[in-house]
Formats: structure tokens, C-alpha cells, sequence
């Protein structure tokens, strides 16, 4: 009898663990802003901009309202006295994407880009971009869902895209982005720095092609990196029009 009651009550614990393992979030109406810092550990004007990056929601810029994706970039790896271990060719390979987007020959750190534009004066006009993006109506809208398993994250990316423009030319991204890194640098401009990363971009998979009718259903299978703490960890999807290079729309997704 006692064996009968462990597997029932196994039984009524079974749907709260499969749903605790089991994420979703849904866009809204207004465009969310996705502001892309381009950062490095070996960057002496950086660690300026992280910070004024994490003051944001104290000063009423919140979740709500942007998306904060961190690059550490790799080009400064052999020009600094330190390397990054953040730093990966993929996200150098993106900021530089966008300055192609944008008409520009040249990428530095650190750079700010909110929802497809450069920001070259962040600490004026940061803000206001933002504030301006959170007014325009979502030309996409986006749906995921998250699945973990003991070996990998099981990504449902659903995307519906408006006008035919838009369609022809946007792409899925997606990123894994993690809170709380700490890292003390050791040499170069910052030595002696201790940071705390927020919003650390882990991995940058994309472009992912769309349907040309609007309406696309997006699988992807992620291994688990042994060094992500998950309860710091976020999805995040972003709709860019790569002609234009407009961002049409993101979603954030914490697995908390």
C-alpha cells in the first residue's frame, strides 16, 4: 500500500514539475526597445557605460520599456593588456553588421545601437530613443516558449510580421543572456576592476529565415553550457528588417 501512495502522489507531482520546466511570454502592442551595447572588459571607457546601463531602472527605464543585450567584443583582446573571456568573434561580427546597416566604416567601444540605430551620444540621447521606440506601434509580434530538459533549452519561437517590405527582408534572432557575471580584471586599462555583468549575451544564434507569408513557427534545440547559472538566465527574440535594419519588435523571456 505504502509503494501505492509514493506512485500516486508521484502522479499529482508530475504536471507541477512539467510546468515549473516550462516558460512563455507574448509581445505586446508597442515596440519594445532593444539596445545593443557593444562593451569590453579591456575598454577603459566601458565600465562607465555598464553602469550607467544598470541605473536605468532606477531612473524608470525598465524591463517595460528595453531590452539590454551586452556584446563583449574580441578586437580589443590583443590591443589591451587583457582578454575578455566573454568576448566572441560572432558578437564583433554583429556590431559590425550594424554599422554596415547604419552606413558606417568603423566600430568602437563603448557603442550603444537602440533598435537598429546608432546612438552616438548615449548619455543625452539614450532615453529619448528609447521613450520615442516604446511609442511606435509593433510592426511584428512575437510569441515564445521554453522548454528545459537536463541537457538542453527547447525554444518555440512563433512570429507573425506586418506589411509585405517587412517580410521580405526580417529575420529571427535569438540570444541567451545571463545577470550577476562577476569577473575580476586583472590588467589593462580597467586592473583592479571588479564587474558585475548584467544582461551578458552568452549566445547570438541568427539570422534564422522567416516565411514570406508573415506567419513563421521557429524550433531551436540549445545545448546547456555547464557554466550558466539558469536561474540568471533569459531568452531573448529579436524581428530585424535587414534592409533597413530596423527592429521590428523583441521579446525577453527570463527562465525564473
Amino acid at each position: 500500500m505504502s509503494h501505492l501512495k509514493h506512485y500516486l502522489l508521484l502522479l499529482l507531482l508530475l504536471p507541477n514539475l512539467v510546468i515549473a520546466h516550462q516558460w512563455q511570454a507574448q509581445s505586446g502592442e508597442k515596440q519594445l526597445a532593444v539596445l545593443e551595447l557593444f562593451t569590453s572588459e579591456g575598454c577603459g571607457l566601458c565600465p562607465a557605460a555598464d553602469h550607467w546601463v544598470e541605473k536605468l531602472p532606477h531612473e524608470g527605464v525598465t524591463e517595460d520599456n528595453v531590452i539590454v543585450l551586452g556584446f563583449h567584443i574580441d578586437y580589443l583582446n590583443d590591443k589591451k593588456g587583457w582578454v575578455d573571456k566573454y568576448a566572441k568573434s560572432e558578437y564583433s561580427d554583429r556590431q559590425r553588421q550594424l554599422a554596415q546597416l547604419n552606413l558606417y566604416q568603423s566600430v568602437y567601444t563603448p557603442e550603444f545601437i537602440i533598435s537598429g540605430e546608432v546612438v552616438h551620444n548615449w548619455k543625452k540621447h539614450a532615453k529619448k530613443v528609447i521613450k520615442a521606440v516604446n511609442g511606435f506601434e509593433a510592426e511584428a509580434s512575437i510569441s515564445l516558449k521554453v522548454d528545459l530538459s537536463t541537457e538542453q533549452l527547447e525554444i518555440q519561437s512563433q512570429v507573425n510580421i506586418q506589411s509585405d517590405e517587412n517580410r521580405q527582408y526580417s529575420k529571427l534572432y535569438l540570444a541567451i543572456i545571463e545577470d550577476n557575471i562577476t569577473n575580476k580584471v586583472y590588467g589593462g586599462d580597467n586592473a583592479g576592476v571588479l564587474f558585475n555583468h548584467q544582461n551578458l549575451v552568452r549566445r547570438w544564434i541568427g539570422p534564422i529565415e522567416l516565411d514570406n507569408n508573415g506567419e513563421s513557427d521557429v524550433l531551436t534545440e540549445l545545448a546547456i553550457d555547464e557554466q550558466w547559472d539558469l536561474d540568471q538566465i533569459s531568452v531573448v527574440a529579436v524581428v530585424q528588417n535587414l534592409n533597413d535594419g530596423f527592429v521590428l519588435q523583441g521579446l525577453v523571456l527570463p527562465l525564473k
